[in-house]
């Protein structure tokens, strides 16, 4: 660009983290972090043993092995309670920042806490997925350690939030989008419009 003209769409959000913004970027992140879809079968499987072994105790005639009745519930918790106790913990480190005020741009993401700032290019967040109330940036390795919220509530203008959806569009991959429906595809190919088909 030349004359200092800027041909740059700019997005900027204000928000205050919740603990329901984390909990909701974990989700997005568990549907393509390799280590957290391992550690959910793994936890799986091991309450599946569990119940199984208490289900063998109750039915023998050796008496109520107690721990094994009692681990099975635990495990769910457990496992039912991970990301919500994973998100409080996210939170706090970040309500200790105070307000985000983010940036997103042509060149990257840049958050603003009262304690400092941080850069992130698009190749440090090659990929996103879209909740019903926040933008997750993911990073590009198999266990997206990496992960920054980009709340809609944030937006401050009208519109914001569609210009924000469509930079990421220019700038990252989609993950989770909504694959076609057969009947869609069908509609498609007979070139009829989906809601048509019941």
């Amino acid at each position: 660009m030349s004359g200092g003209q800027r041909d740059v769409a700019q997005v900027e959000l204000s928000y205050r983290p919740t603990v329901e913004d984390f909990r909701e970027a974990l989700g997005s992140r568990a549907k393509v972090s390799v280590s957290a879809r391992r550690t959910r079968r793994l936890m799986v499987f091991a309450a599946v043993c569990m119940v199984g072994a208490a289900v063998l105790s109750l039915s023998g005639d050796d008496g109520v092995d107690l721990p094994l009745v009692v681990m099975p519930p635990l495990v769910l918790l457990l496992l039912l309670g991970q990301t919500r106790m994973q998100a409080k913990g996210l939170h706090r480190l970040a309500a200790a920042k105070g307000e985000q005020r983010i940036v997103v741009d042509e060149s990257g993401v840049t958050v603003a806490t009262e304690q400092g700032a941080t850069s992130l290019t698009w190749q440090a967040a090659p990929r996103y997925a879209e909740t019903p109330r926040l933008f997750v940036l993911l990073s590009g390795d198999k266990n997206a350690s990496s992960i920054t919220l980009l709340p809609k509530r944030g937006a401050s203008g009208a519109g914001d939030t569609d210009r924000l959806r469509a930079l990421l569009d220019q700038r990252s991959s989609r993950i989770g989008a909504a694959r076609p429906t057969r009947a869609g595809l069908l509609a498609g190919l007979a070139g009829v419009s989906s809601s048509d088909i019941p």
